[in-house]
């Protein structure tokens, strides 16, 4: 039997909504992909085998580029951290936790100032600190619109998950840059009793159209989360220290070691003081954590 290809985009209890040319099936999972513990997620590309209607069923998963597990979506091709110079304050330790994270990953991160108009200039100085530090910076308000056109631009047809502290307005970003929810041939309140699992059944992860061709993961986000390195792997994850020409020692983690060019360029204000102190608390986090393995 010949199978079709789609994509899931979205998943509850169970139940596998997959998108294929421009319609959206409700299907299960094969018993096969319960024998090998492989749950599908939004995302995964799958084979399915079309039923009557608009229904189906998952056969195979295909192999995935990537996946993260909160929020559960697959073949992500960035993350956009979301911050915002107030409302909440930036907490920038865990911004640099979850891009040294991603790195490590080799996932790309974008970083998106929101709620500019709160405070311009702390959101310029903001998204400035991690400019110079390599990575794709856009400066933005979801509530004046100011950005979203950009932003959309630069996400194109990219599949993304949006991470970052609670209340920095990844919801309404979220609803500003999607083309709306999706159109899913069973209403959530309907399934749940179909399936008896109670009204309280909602979505896990869905991956709303982008205006561009790409999707947005309707999620909370992240900002908890376990950084998985060594302590001794930490300064391979900031790309400002790589072009910071040759330490005298080998390896040089950048801290204590004498004739340190990453510490000479700290001190030229080449390299940003805050990026650089949160570097020491995340590694001296990683060497505790080490320390108390055993």
């Amino acid at each position: 039997m010949e199978y079709a290809r789609g994509i899931v985009v979205s998943v509850v209890a169970g139940y596998y909504f997959v998108e294929h040319a421009n319609k959206i099936y409700l299907c299960r999972g094969r018993g096969k992909l319960r024998l090998d513990n492989l749950s599908p997620m939004a995302g995964d590309i799958v084979l399915f085998s079309p039923g009557k209607g608009d229904t189906g069923s998952v056969e195979q998963v295909l192999p995935r580029r990537n996946f993260l597990l909160r929020p559960a979506a697959a073949n992500v091709d960035a993350v956009v951290i979301v911050l915002a110079p107030q409302g909440p304050q930036p907490n920038l330790l865990t911004v640099d936790k979850l891009l040294a994270l991603l790195v490590s990953m080799k996932l790309e991160a974008i970083l998106c100032v929101n709620k500019a108009d709160l405070d311009p200039q702390a959101a310029r100085l903001l998204a400035g600190i991690y400019r110079d530090a390599g990575f794709a910076s856009i400066i933005c308000s979801a509530l004046t619109g100011h950005g979203m056109d950009e932003l959309s631009q630069m996400l194109g047809r990219r599949t993304v998950v949006l991470a970052g502290q609670s209340g920095v307005g990844k919801s309404h970003i979220s609803s500003q840059i999607s083309l709306g929810q999706l159109e899913l041939p069973v209403q959530v309140g309907k399934l749940s009793a179909k399936i008896g699992r109670g009204k309280h059944t909602t979505r896990q992860v869905s991956l709303l159209p982008l205006a561009g061709g790409g999707k947005v993961a309707d999620t909370p986000g992240f900002s908890v989360f376990e950084l998985e390195m060594e302590s001794h792997d930490l300064h391979r994850y900031y790309p400002e220290f790589l072009n910071s020409g040759q330490c005298k020692f080998a390896p040089c983690f950048h801290i204590h070691e004498p004739d340190c060019a990453v510490k000479a360029r700290l001190q030229q204000g080449e390299i940003n003081p805050i990026r650089y102190e949160n570097y020491i608390k995340i590694y001296t986090e990683l060497q505790e954590r080490e320390a108390n393995r055993y």
